[in-house]
């Protein structure tokens, strides 16, 4: 009997990591996850140091921009999405020569009403994973996945051709309408519950056969965050690339560890067993009755908020649904911010919405910071027990910590700027274990008599700290409760304008 697509009501996690990998002294991948929308991205940037990266912001961008606005069929807004990105990156790449012939690959799954639209160019990937087995949904838009598709090539002799990089589609090398023939593989397939999808460049796949990618993802089923670091790390071990995973779990992948209560299987089971069935029938009766007179409502859409500069983002927020997007006009605004589950911050337009006054997450499910210039009084953004993505921001003028996680908390907190706070730039303490990646962290616990440092790690759980720059802090770049190679080797750090790692990193214990 085939299997029935999961409903609308359908749950899913995600777990979004970009490595640069430990060859590149930069990163030109870029990923995207947005549970609430379904909406996930792996890109891929081409074209050299600046303009691979260029390209890959740009598409992500304009990507994200699309699809938040949920109008139009789940096909049309993945192939519109594309198509405004690989125009925007072919106008960029002429302005500058050095952006000239920049582009991108890219893989974009949207999950709606059980199934998942994969829109692909290139040679990034999709595999689905279900039920023990591992297959790739997308194809390989270049001469060596031609032949590994027909049969020609096997999947490691593929991996090991010295011509597995090239491709014969991108996104930016040339102008596209959303309909033109060979420019954008689209597919849709079933996402069950007991499904997990994997998006991934091809730093991954070139280096880890599916073989091991499935035994990866399998075994370690329900922690998906542990999933794709494993296959980050495996992939770093052999990659020369930049190195992007996007892992996707239905709420039953890896089969349910939900047990029987016990109270369930004693001599009186039947006896309530058969009360309870009555009564519930009772119930069902009267609901079927109801029905006749009584339509069910639509599903909701999630809406987006608008706050000019002279509203308040507390009472937007307060009337927010689990799902809706508050977006800050230009402006500045005055006031000390209490984050909502489920409900995202952004601004309008980048680094244009100034929030004189801190952002307090506490207990908070989910939610997504973007975009704002935070002018502190004690603490930045301050995330306890919660998760917190924090993304394109600027945080400056903390008494304290420019930005803090403690708790629990997960989240990350990336492309931002944190700098001259007077105490560390970013503290991470208690079980925290945000992603801190492609930061620049400048200028902050510079108050003579009490240094700190850019970063001060404490958290008792590794935490992941890649791509970030550190410049002129009081003390050490960053201080680390245990000592963490990969810290030093994954981040620049300068010392009189001058890359400098030897004296990056010092292990303070608990307390320095």
């Amino acid at each position: 009997m085939p299997a029935t697509p999961a409903t609308a009501k359908q749950r899913f996690f995600s777990a979004a990591v970009s490595d640069p990998g430990k060859v590149r002294d930069h990163n030109e991948d870029r990923v995207w996850a947005d549970d609430m929308r379904g909406c996930f991205a792996v890109i891929d940037g081409m074209g050299g140091h600046a303009a691979g990266e260029q390209a890959a912001q740009i598409a992500l961008e304009r990507i994200r921009v699309r699809l938040e606005r949920q109008t139009d069929a789940v096909e049309q807004r993945v192939r519109e999405a594309i198509t405004i990105a690989n125009n925007a990156i072919h106008e960029a790449a002429q302005s500058k020569p050095e952006w000239n012939g920049m582009a991108c690959v890219l893989t974009v799954a949207v999950i709606d009403n059980g199934f998942a639209t994969v829109g692909h160019v290139g040679d990034s990937r999709l595999y689905k994973l279900r039920n023990g087995s591992i297959n790739k949904i997308t194809r390989d838009h270049s001469p060596v996945g031609e032949r590994e598709d027909a049969g020609e090539l096997t999947e490691i002799e593929a991996m090991a051709h010295p011509r597995r990089n090239e491709v014969f589609r991108d996104v930016g090398s040339q102008l596209h309408s959303p309909d033109d023939p060979d420019f954008i593989e689209i597919q849709r397939i079933p996402f069950e519950r007991d499904s997990a999808l994997l998006l991934c460049s091809d730093g991954l796949s070139d280096v880890l056969p599916s073989d091991q990618i499935l035994e990866i993802v399998q075994g370690r089923a329900g922690d998906r965050w542990d999933a794709v670091r494993t296959l980050i790390e495996a992939a770093n071990d052999h990659s020369k690339d930049n190195v992007s995973a996007v892992l996707v779990e239905g709420e039953a992948f890896g089969g349910s560890k939900r047990k029987q209560p016990a109270s369930l299987v004693g001599p009186n089971f039947y006896r309530w067993a058969y009360l309870v069935v009555g009564l519930l029938l009772g119930v069902f009766g009267v609901i079927a009755g109801i029905r006749w007179f009584v339509t069910p409502a639509a599903p909701r859409v999630p809406t987006s908020i608008a706050v000019a500069e002279a509203g308040s983002i507390s009472a937007a927020l307060d009337r927010a649904l689990p799902g809706d997007t508050v977006v800050l006009a230009p402006g500045v605004f005055h006031e000390t911010v209490h984050l909502k589950s489920d409900v995202d911050l952004v601004a309008r337009q980048p680094h244009e919405s100034t929030l004189e006054g801190g952002i307090i997450a506490n207990g908070v499910t989910r939610s997504r910071v973007e975009g704002l210039r935070i002018r502190a009084e004690e603490i930045g953004v301050s995330v306890n027990d919660s998760n917190v993505a924090i993304s394109r921001c600027e945080v400056s003028g903390a008494r304290s910590a420019g930005v803090q996680f403690t708790g629990s908390s997960l989240g990350a907190l990336s492309a931002s700027s944190v700098h001259d706070n007077a105490g560390p730039g970013v503290s991470v303490t208690g079980n925290a274990a945000p992603e801190i990646e492609n930061n620049s962290v400048i200028g902050n616990g510079t108050q003579p008599g009490n240094l700190h440092p850019g970063l001060d790690l404490e958290s008792s759980v590794k935490t992941r700290v890649t791509g970030n720059v550190f410049l002129s802090n009081g003390a050490e770049a960053v201080w680390v409760k245990t000592a963490d190679p990969a810290i030093a080797e994954r981040n620049y750090f300068t010392a009189g304008g001058k890359a400098d790692k030897r004296a990056g990193v010092k292990v303070v214990g608990a307390k320095p």
